[in-house]
C-alpha cells in the first residue's frame, strides 16, 4: 500500500481523485482540492489567492515509484482573490502578464519519501517563460476506507514557497512580499483490488 501512495504523492499539484490500476496515464483536473497561495502586504498582513483551472497528465508506476510524472498546465487567467482589483494587478504585465503568458506549467522530476506519510516532491515550474526548480513538501493526513465501493481514500496537503522576483515579478516589492506561500489540498481514490 505505501508504495502506491508515494507513486501517486505528485497527485497533489492537481487534486483529482483516481482509482489505481497497472502503470499507466491518467488525465487529471481540478474537480477536488484547489491550488492556493498567500503574500504578505506590508508585513503587516496577508493576501490570498487560488487559480480555478488546471488540468495535467499522471503517468503512474506503482511498482517502481521514482518512475512516477506528472505534467500540469494552470490556466493563468484563472487567478482569483477576494477584491477585483487584486485579479486585475496579477493578470497584468508586472505579475503573471496573462496576455504573454497564458500558462503555468509544473513538470516533476523527483519523488523522494521521507517517512512512511510525507514526501518532498521536485519539478521544473515555468511562470512567465521562466523555468525554475520547484520543491514541494507532501503529506498524507487522512486515510480511510470506503466498505460499500471497495476503496481507500487519501488525504493531502502540499505545501511550498517560491520567490516571485525569480520569475521576473519585481513590481512593488516595498509592499508585497517576495516570498509566496502555496498551499495545495487534494483527495485521492485508492482502489483496494488494483492496489493490492
Amino acid at each position: 500500500m505505501r508504495s502506491v501512495v508515494a507513486g501517486l504523492i505528485l497527485m497533489l499539484a492537481v487534486g483529482r481523485a483516481v482509482p489505481v490500476r497497472a502503470q499507466g496515464l491518467y488525465h487529471i483536473d481540478q474537480q477536488f482540492g484547489g491550488i492556493e497561495f498567500t503574500v504578505r502586504n506590508l508585513g503587516l498582513f496577508s493576501s490570498h489567492g487560488a487559480f480555478d483551472r488546471f488540468v495535467g497528465q499522471l503517468i503512474i508506476d506503482p511498482a517502481h515509484p521514482e518512475n512516477t510524472r506528472i505534467d500540469v498546465d494552470v490556466d493563468a487567467n484563472s487567478v482569483t482573490m477576494p477584491w477585483d482589483e487584486g485579479m486585475t494587478m496579477l493578470r497584468s504585465a508586472d505579475f503573471f502578464d496573462v496576455g504573454k503568458y497564458p500558462r503555468i506549467r509544473f513538470t516533476s522530476t523527483a519523488v523522494l519519501e521521507l517517512a512512511p506519510n510525507h514526501f518532498r516532491i521536485t519539478g521544473w515550474l515555468r511562470i512567465r517563460g521562466v523555468r525554475q526548480v520547484q520543491v514541494l513538501d507532501a503529506e498524507l493526513v487522512d486515510q480511510h476506507g470506503h466498505t460499500g465501493h471497495g476503496t481507500d481514500i487519501a488525504d493531502f496537503v502540499v505545501s511550498g514557497e517560491l520567490k516571485r522576483s525569480e520569475f521576473g515579478m519585481v513590481s512593488d516589492r516595498g509592499i508585497i512580499s517576495d516570498t509566496v506561500r502555496i498551499r495545495i489540498h487534494t483527495r485521492i481514490v485508492l482502489d483496494r483490488a488494483a492496489a493490492g
